[in-house]
């Protein structure tokens, strides 16, 4: 497996140790420059091709890498211009040599010439090269937990209370359809008994709670007693 082979070369470098993906890229297209040819037909529409370049024009190859590292960083542009000085893995990535740092600009015009299924192509077949030299496992998924932002209520005793009757009920509404069985349903009551807790015209504020609270019980006994049905 020669690239495997030059892949671990590579990794023994201090500038690609904690960059193992962007190693790896490096090293397929090395290997592959034909997988540059998916792009560059999208990059060089309407202009001439060259396959050196000059100092104030990135050659096909450094656009494809430039695209897959602003791609690969969630970068910007701008971002991507400041990170060809500011890091030696991105100029390196991009196989700047001695040149001068290309302007935001430059990147711009180039790389949003990249249509979307020729990206597609391009990434699909370089995940078969890394499948198939065993660098890739497919058979596993890793995927990271991301926020998303909700609208909450304030945890009030009366809000908490309501939430955990409704909660039961949903759970309630579930095992009685599994088990065929007829259960008593309180969040008719409960809703209205939260919004009168919750109404500050009213003086019933105490005992609608313990009101509540009673139906609360009712609730979690029901499911505590299907559960041990079921068991």
């Amino acid at each position: 497996m020669k690239l495997l082979n030059d892949l671990t070369l590579k990794f023994e470098r201090s500038d690609w140790s904690r960059n193992p993906e962007l190693g790896l890229i490096d090293t397929i297209l090395e290997k592959r420059p034909d997988l540059i040819h998916l792009l560059s037909g999208d990059i060089m529409s309407g202009n001439k091709e060259s396959h050196f370049g000059c100092k104030d024009t990135p050659t096909v190859e450094q656009i494809v890498r430039a695209a897959i590292y602003k791609e690969f960083k969630s970068f910007t542009y701008q971002e991507l211009e400041y990170a060809q000085s500011d890091s030696r893995i991105c100029a390196t990535f991009i196989q700047l040599d001695e040149r001068k740092p290309y302007g935001f600009q430059v990147w711009q015009e180039y790389i949003s010439k990249i249509k979307e299924e020729s990206l597609h192509a391009f990434w699909v077949a370089l995940n078969r090269i890394a499948i198939k030299e065993g660098l890739e496992d497919v058979s596993a998924i890793r995927m990271d937990s991301k926020a998303v932002e909700t609208n909450i209520h304030y945890p009030t005793n009366n809000s908490l209370v309501w939430d955990c009757i409704k909660e039961a009920q949903r759970l309630l509404g579930h095992l009685a359809r599994k088990e065929n069985i007829k259960v008593i349903n309180y969040t008719s009551e409960a809703k209205s008994n939260h919004f009168l807790i919750n109404n500050p015209k009213t003086n019933k504020q105490v005992a609608l709670f313990k009101k509540q609270l009673v139906l609360f019980t009712r609730s979690i006994n029901q499911v505590n007693k299907l559960v041990k049905k079921r068991l």
